[in-house]
């Protein structure tokens, strides 16, 4: 299928933006997020998490059946896509949508015009998933739309005004329905303002807006047609710099690589070993990669059911069972209709759109929505070796509570079969998690229960549990016992008791997330209890009793809908037409915001010589630094230097308030995630490798002070303490008649910004002179600390600041930090310094919005006159007070 290059080496060929690419050396560990941005410099496409949560890096992937002659269009996470999966695909980019250049799309157009951005940095991503969906679905529904969104985050925009934008693409009115009295919503005046002002909520024009027309889109490349029809599949291998990847192309091949390999993963959609890899550190020499392989990728109706192949993706599943749900009687698809529940929910739409069903069932993970209801189901699994198939039940790889090792390393997963359901069986799935959609539960649940024919009698009896411990339980000794009882109350009394015996929390039974999975699973329970019993009664309205009024809140199910608001504002007859004030006017960087045109720190081109920066930062929360070891770090490839605090030329702590910001820990470390080193190197993935090479020897020290009330005990805070006083307190507390006293507690909060800290050092050769380019809130501050660590007067420090992509407070003073370890790398280089931050490095290092403790007493007499306030605010900054000085 492909052609071997002039060195031997295995040809790489795809399209961007219509542009044909063939890369020589893929390197099967880079994955088309950095491609695009390091290779292509097409920065419009962003990195946000890395890990396929936030949707910034969205595109859209194109690829052509020769079969069915259709070309399937689908969203997906750049982060999570390894570049060597994308032979013979199309990738269409922000850029590729619409530019300034250009044309500007309806898509990018809209959304400006709509004020759907604030900071822009999500916005590109927010394009590709409405641009991918009109691909398809040129006329959406408003439920389609919601559900493409689901996986793209926006942290300061909010919704609204990127719904308000999507709504004009959809083709059913989305008004909120005209009232009683004839007006829609829009059209009524509030009595907000006086009777002079107009009330307006108008804010945009439609009329405006440019038509959406879908033949004026890019087409697929038609050599990638004749690739896909004329020329035959054969076994494609990259080798990388570490590790190889293998894409077979049939089964047999595939049983003897896994034979040979047995250890190595096989990636799909690489929605689990991409992440295991990235944040864990897992490292895998070879992968395999089965998704061209037709056994696979099958779907087959049989009589009892459907079979899927194991390759099939999560959104192709959901398609296959919304489908099978209208072509069988309700009786039959009680399975299909469970599974399809937990589908909907399940990541976001980029996810579904890669990842298989067979990697999420062969992961195992305790947080897979579907196995729970899969097992419960009795879905059968198809697998394959060398000289052997079988076929084993999902339920038996779960059966012992702590997922046992019922599949061997030779084995795959060729297929899963999905049964049917008999009359008088029920199937359900529930699954709770902090957002609705694209968030892993905290607890999920598959439940079946077969009866006796024409009876209330079980016959059998399934019960799953996902998320409680760390693998999907059955609670089979509670179906055990419960098999023969009838559906009752007095069966689900007993089955609460026997559920929570059952499931044990193992170290935690004092834990309150313990306590609150504890209620999850017995609400669950319950809930399925009331959905089969309403069942019931609508098979015997006679026999069985009513479920009272007050309790059927319970089966409804939450309704994802497209949101109704509005924002009115004055809008006066004699205002100037010049006059911006209080009008709706488009952000002046909107269109570059929704065209990837928009310039943030690490799009910056490069600099002639310039260097990665990647921090190694403390493992211990209080401790004395013994020894730093950078040997094995200084082998690296591609690395040029490590710096430390004995390479600051001038001050290593900043003093923004009586206690110091340190750049460098010298001696002893203050906190987990506080930097120690830095390592230089050509590329940021050498820099990152070094980094975690770097060995640490800590000898520990005994915690001082942790929470607020341990400070409060040991009068124990940042200096200077600050008081506002009048009069004489506790003498007026004496003379009150009543006082009313208590506390206020809240946690911290992380300030997730999507664009992570981001710093781009520039030395200028004389003088120490350097621009400083950062993604910051206080440019001022900025300049100061880096000044003070280099010695120089703050007018040699040129600090740039265009746009912020998001900070809510997060990017002063670390910012300043981080900018100062930048420009100490710089200064001891001669070379420009680019550090960006993972965003698990962002969250270790740069902290967040504190806790705060309120402590109040008020005094105040029986007339109500207030006689006396004493209050107190603690903020818990840990080591030093950074941000809390400014609250």
């Amino acid at each position: 299928m492909s052609r071997q290059g002039a060195a031997g080496a295995e040809e790489l060929i795809f399209y961007v933006n219509g542009r044909k690419i063939i890369e020589k050396n893929a390197d099967p560990e880079q994955m088309l997020l950095s491609y695009l941005r390091k290779r292509l410099h097409l920065t419009g496409t962003k990195y946000g998490c890395g890990g396929g949560g936030c949707g910034a890096c969205t595109v859209m992937i194109s690829t052509y059946e020769p079969t069915s002659k259709k070309i399937r269009h689908y969203s997906a996470n750049a982060c999570l896509l390894p570049i060597c999966s994308l032979y013979g695909v199309a990738v269409t980019t922000v850029e590729g949508v619409g530019s300034t250049k250009t044309r500007v799309h309806p898509v990018q157009e809209r959304l400006a015009k709509c004020h759907g951005s604030q900071c822009g940095f999500c916005s590109p991503g927010m394009v590709m998933s409405i641009y991918t969906l009109l691909r398809n679905h040129p006329e959406p529904t408003s439920e389609q739309m919601i559900a493409a969104l689901a996986g793209n985050l926006c942290r300061c925009t909010g919704y609204r005004p990127i719904l308000d934008a999507c709504k004009t693409f959809c083709k059913e009115s989305v008004c909120c329905q005209r009232k009683a009295n004839g007006k829609c919503c829009l059209d009524q005046e509030a009595d907000l303002f006086d009777k002079e002002e107009q009330v307006s909520s108008r804010l945009f024009s439609t009329d405006e807006f440019q038509p959406l027309d879908p033949s004026q889109e890019l087409i697929f490349p038609p050599e990638l047609m004749r690739m896909a029809e004329n020329q035959p599949k054969r076994t494609l291998v990259f080798h990388g710099e570490r590790m190889t990847w293998i894409s077979p192309v049939s089964l047999d091949e595939l049983l003897d690589l896994k034979a040979a390999h047995p250890e190595a993963p096989l990636v799909v959609g690489n929605t689990c070993v991409g992440p295991e890899m990235k944040f864990r550190g897992v490292f895998h020499p070879i992968v395999i990669a089965p998704a061209r392989i037709p056994d696979l990728n099958v779907v087959k109706r049989t009589d009892d059911g459907l079979t899927l192949g194991a390759a099939c993706s999560l959104s192709l599943v959901k398609d296959i069972l919304t489908n099978a749900m209208s072509e069988f009687p309700e009786e039959k698809t009680e399975v299909f209709s469970a599974v399809l529940k937990q589908l909907r929910t399940l990541g976001g739409e980029q996810i579904r759109n890669v990842a298989s069903l067979g990697g999420n069932i062969i992961s195992r993970k305790s947080t897979s929505d579907l196995n729970p209801v899969l097992a419960a189901s009795n879905c059968m699994l198809n697998l394959a070796s060398r000289g052997r198939k079988r076929q084993i039940a999902l339920s038996d790889i779960f059966a012992d509570g702590v997922g046992n090792n019922t599949i061997t390393p030779e084995e795959i997963l060729v297929s899963v079969h999905i049964p049917h359901s008999r009359k008088g069986e029920y199937v359900s799935a529930f699954r709770l998690a902090p957002r609705r959609e694209n968030a892993l539960p905290i607890t999920n649940a598959g439940m079946r229960v077969l009866f006796e024919e024409s009876t209330d009698i079980i016959k059998d009896l399934s019960i799953f549990y996902g998320g409680a411990i760390s693998s999907t339980i059955c609670a089979k000794q509670t179906c055990w016992t419960l098999i023969g009882r009838h559906w009752n109350e007095q069966m689900l009394d007993e089955a609460c008791r026997l559920v929570l015996k059952e499931i044990a929390f193992p170290g935690s039974a004092n834990c309150e997330k313990a306590d609150y999975k504890k209620t999850l699973i017995v609400s669950f329970f319950y809930r399925f209890f009331l959905e089969v019993l309403q069942s019931l009664k609508a098979t015997d309205p006679c026999q069985y009793p009513a479920i009272p009024m007050e309790y059927r809140s319970v089966l409804q199910d939450f309704q994802t809908k497209m949101p109704q608001s509005i924002q009115i504002y004055q809008a006066k007859s004699s205002q100037s037409p010049q006059d911006p004030v209080g009008r709706p006017i488009m952000h002046q960087s909107g269109i570059k915001h929704a065209t990837g045109e928009a310039v943030y720190i690490d799009d910056l081109p490069s600099v002639d010589g310039e260097l990665f920066l990647a921090v190694v930062t403390s493992s211990r929360a209080h401790a004395k630094i013994v020894s730093i070891d950078t040997s094995e770090a200084l082998k690296g490839p591609g690395v040029f230097d490590i710096v430390t605090a004995h390479d600051v030329p001038a001050t290593n702590e900043f003093y923004y308030s009586d206690d110091p910001e340190i750049i460098f820990a010298r001696n002893k470390v203050l906190c987990v995630g506080q930097i120690v080193c830095a390592v230089v190197a050509d590329t940021d993935v050498h820099a990152k490798q070094a980094a975690a090479k770097v060995k640490i020897e800590y000898e520990v020290l005994e915690p001082v002070i942790l929470t607020i009330e341990e400070a409060i005990k040991h009068n124990s805070f940042f200096e200077p303490k600050r008081k506002l006083e009048q009069g004489n307190v506790d003498q007026a507390f004496e003379t009150v008649d009543n006082i009313i006293e208590g506390e206020v507690h809240i946690g911290g909060q992380e300030h997730f910004y999507l664009e992570t800290q981001s710093v781009l050092a520039v030395p200028k050769g004389e003088d120490k002179e350097m621009d400083v380019y950062v993604s910051t809130q206080h440019p001022a501050i900025i300049q100061e600390m880096v000044a003070a660590s280099l010695g120089v007067p703050a007018n040699r420090i040129m600090c740039h600041v265009k746009r912020v992509g998001g900070a809510f407070g997060g990017k002063l003073l670390k910012a300043g930090l981080l900018a100062s370890v930048a420009a100490v790398a710089a200064n001891k280089t001669s070379r420009a310094v680019r550090l960006i931050l993972s965003r698990g490095d962002d969250m270790l290092i740069t902290g967040g919005r504190h806790p705060c403790l309120g402590k109040y007493k008020v005094g105040f007499m029986n007339d109500g006159r207030i006689r006396a306030v004493d209050a107190k605010y603690y903020i818990n900054g840990g080591c030093t007070p950074d941000e809390s000085v400014l609250v």
